[in-house]
């Protein structure tokens, strides 16, 4: 399989990286991008070329990653319908986590499978992500005759795939940011609450780090409700009252909402408990006198 890449970052360089040390049949024919120093930097990496033209790049390559940002997606995909070469039969594959394959317009009437494949996973560096890709998953959505055909050689290639719709793409794509940048945001959170308490940072994310690395490995080997703790899941109404009025503002909200998550969680691992006079408390809005 001929793979052209159009975007040298690192989802671009990653990728080709992988692919052309993986147990499949690829064949990386190169790399097209505005810059040419960042095309000249992934060919070395992967052992490949720099690709001048995108006229010559569809030509060579049976399978074309477009690895640009999001926005430029659209506009690359146009050049290439308007370059002059065939697409007959060939794989167009974009990576963004946002967009779905229907960004492809026209794909079908010219003959073209078209998918996204996106790694659910923060690629950083252009130069060392690559050795963590088969630890991930890839979520893979698309239409055309060769998507099965697309899967299997993904596999084959050591990488765990995941169908999704393309319908799905969007509720997809916020499920990754709550499981990754708004993590940040709660661990923030936590910090300046400690802080508020005397802490400094480095000690605060000292603490956090044991408490937060256990309920993830917990998380990960019992699934969410089996790991569930706190006073949420004990029905501790007094508690979960007293954490309300020391909070102030959106953090109290923050809490509140997600309160009533794992309360829900907390009524599957716990159903003969009673979590009436808790979900009351939280229904109110401001979360005061529960």
């Amino acid at each position: 399989m001929r793979i052209g890449f159009i975007g040298a970052g690192k989802v671009g360089c990653s990728l080709g990286k992988y692919l052309k040390g993986s147990a499949g049949d690829w064949q990386i024919e190169g790399y097209f991008s505005r810059s040419s120093e960042s095309a000249k930097e992934a060919a070395v990496f992967t052992d490949s070329r720099v690709i001048d033209q995108v006229e010559l790049l569809a030509q060579m390559s049976d399978l074309i990653f477009i690895t640009t940002p999001d926005g430029a997606i659209a506009e690359i995909w146009q050049e290439l319908c308007d370059c002059g070469a065939s697409l007959e039969d060939k794989l167009v594959v974009h990576c963004s986590g946002l967009l779905d394959s229907t960004v492809f317009a026209d794909a079908e009437e010219r003959g073209v499978t078209a998918a996204s494949l996106h790694p659910f996973y923060a690629v950083s560096d252009r130069y060392h992500s690559y050795e963590m890709l088969p630890e991930a998953l890839f979520t893979l959505e698309g239409s055309g005759e060769r998507m099965e055909e697309l899967q299997e050689l993904l596999e084959a290639s050591g990488l765990t795939i995941q169908r999704i719709d393309a319908a799905s793409k969007m509720k997809y794509h916020a499920a990754a940011s709550i499981g990754s940048n708004l993590i940040v945001g709660l661990t923030e959170l936590a910090i300046s609450l400690l802080v508020d308490c005397g802490f400094d940072r480095e000690h605060a994310r000292m603490a956090l780090r044991p408490l937060m690395q256990g309920n993830l490995d917990a998380i990960m080997e019992k699934d969410t409700v089996d790991a569930l703790t706190g006073p949420a899941e004990r029905a501790d109404v007094e508690t979960v009252e007293a954490h309300l009025k020391t909070l102030v503002g959106d953090d109290r909200e923050i809490y509140r909402l997600l309160t009533k998550k794992i309360t829900a969680l907390a009524k599957q691992k716990n159903p003969d408990r009673d979590y009436e006079q808790l979900e009351a408390c939280l229904m109110k809005t401001n979360g005061m006198d529960c």
